[in-house]
């Protein structure tokens, strides 16, 4: 997603890819998804990248939405926000390690 884009998703409630709004190819180790600029979007579910970088750069927001990430990288630019608690909204929670890294 680039720029201004206004996009409105929300993953599937019930079957198996329940909670899973994107879904990456576990075999595809070059990929990158990148939700950018001043986006001005409403994103439900989980990015689910596990072999891909996943970039938050500008201001993307997810307007109102809950994104919960899994990917081989994550990374973070600008006033990029996002809400990973969604259990309000029916989804499960992921337990994630309480450690941060830096790497140059």
């Amino acid at each position: 997603m680039n720029g201004t884009a206004t996009v409105k998703l929300s993953a599937p409630t019930s079957g198996t890819y329940s909670g899973v709004l994107f879904y990456g190819d576990r075999a595809n180790l070059a990929g990158s998804n990148t939700f950018n600029g001043t986006a001005d979007s409403l994103l439900t579910g989980a990015l689910y990248f596990p072999t891909q970088g996943v970039n938050y750069l500008g201001n993307f927001s997810g307007k109102g939405g809950c994104t919960q990430v899994v990917a081989s990288t994550v990374q973070w630019s600008g006033n990029a926000n996002i809400i990973q608690d969604c259990t309000s909204l029916g989804m499960r929670d992921i337990p994630a390690t309480q450690t941060v890294q830096l790497v140059e």
